[in-house]
C-alpha cells in the first residue's frame, strides 16, 4: 500500500491518470489526493508501481504495513 503527503502534495493530476485501479482520488476537505487502500493494489499486476515516479514532489511512498 503506497500513500501520500498531503504537505508535499500539490494536486497536480500527475499520479492519479496514471493508476490503473483509480485509487487516487482528491481528499473530501484536505488540499491533496489520497489512495483508497481498499483499490491500490501496489499494481501487483504491472511491471512496476505507476504512481510514485509520476511524482514531481516525492509525495507518494510505501506504507510500513
Amino acid at each position: 500500500m503506497h500513500l501520500i503527503k498531503p504537505d508535499l502534495c500539490t494536486l497536480c493530476d500527475a499520479c492519479r491518470v496514471v493508476c490503473p485501479r483509480n485509487a487516487i482520488s482528491v481528499h473530501q476537505t484536505e488540499n491533496t489526493y489520497i489512495i483508497n487502500e481498499d483499490e491500490c493494489n501496489d499494481c501487483n499486476n504491472m511491471s512496476a508501481v505507476r504512481c510514485v515516479p509520476q511524482c514531481p514532489t516525492d509525495a507518494i511512498f510505501k506504507a510500513n504495513t
